[in-house]
């Protein structure tokens, strides 16, 4: 069945008052569960191949082919893995990818998908596989690339908020390897990431000039600005991160040979807080 056969059908059966996104995948998770899915997974082979350019200074530039569907799949597949049906959402996405292998939104929703899988499963005491970091970041990576292609903002776009995600993600999975040198530097590379993208969605919001200059500041004086001027929940971060800034100073200095157990966990639990910082 096509996708606007199907999605028509949804539509009546449930008396529904509109067609979004947001009705239609609500309705089939209370009502259908994940008993559809081979319907869906048909709809998508069935569906409409688009040719589409993004907005900004990569239009005309870049052209890429996305399902015609494609927004109401990736929101389905979401909706499977906000339920913990995260291989019905994988068959859905990879559905997608193997008709339209560059759609980013898609890859992008995949990666982070498996991320957020990864530390369900981690909180649940199941530990983590290396090998699904490696397909979350090889899927955010991609996601990623074309935005520094497409994107002047590509620092505020979901790609690099999401990458800052899957480093302190794999912090985690070294700390519990009990190598904690490893887990520390990743730790710390998720920080800075995270700092760059809330520094550089400050200046943009409150500098009128000089932006090019405020981008070049290090990570001290970002830091200290950000605390000043008050932005978001960041004074409560303010001493982990002299701490933290210290460690990675003394680490890089040969002072010390590796940090304790408990700064790195200090570390990896202050990224993951950095990144909801000024999140969209």
């Amino acid at each position: 069945m096509k996708p606007e056969e199907l999605l028509d059908k949804i539509f009546k059966e449930g008396n529904l008052k509109d067609k979004t996104i947001i009705t239609l995948t609500k309705w089939i998770i209370e009502n259908q569960g994940r008993e559809t899915l081979s319907d869906f997974i048909s709809a998508i082979g069935e569906d409409k191949i688009l040719m589409l350019t993004p907005e900004g200074k990569a239009r005309g530039k870049i052209v890429f082919k996305r399902l015609h569907h494609s927004p109401f799949f990736n929101g389905l597949a979401i909706k499977y893995s906000e339920q913990g049906w995260y291989n019905e959402a994988e068959q859905i996405f990879e559905a997608i990818l193997s008709r339209t292998p560059h759609d980013i939104n898609s890859k992008l929703n995949y990666g982070t998908m498996i991320a957020n899988s990864i530390i369900k499963a981690h909180d649940a005491g199941q530990g983590i596989k290396k090998s699904q970091l490696e397909k979350a970041r090889n899927l955010i990576f991609q996601a990623l690339d074309y935005d520094k292609k497409a994107h002047e903002d590509r620092w505020l776009k979901p790609a690099y908020k999401n990458l800052c995600f899957l480093r302190a993600i794999e912090a985690v999975y070294y700390y519990y390897k009990k190598e904690f040198f490893t887990a520390f530097v990743l730790g710390w590379v998720s920080i800075e990431m995270s700092l760059y993208r809330i520094w550089f969605k400050f200046i943009n919001t409150e500098a009128a000039e000089g932006k090019e200059e405020l981008l070049r500041w290090n990570t001290e004086y970002v830091i200290e600005t950000l605390l000043l001027c008050g932005v978001d929940s960041f004074r409560n971060l303010k001493n982990n991160l002299d701490t933290l800034k210290g460690i990675r100073n003394k680490l890089l200095h040969g002072e010390l040979n590796s940090p304790t157990r408990g700064n790195t966990s200090l570390c990896i639990n202050t990224a993951l807080k950095l990144v909801g910082i000024l999140q969209d």
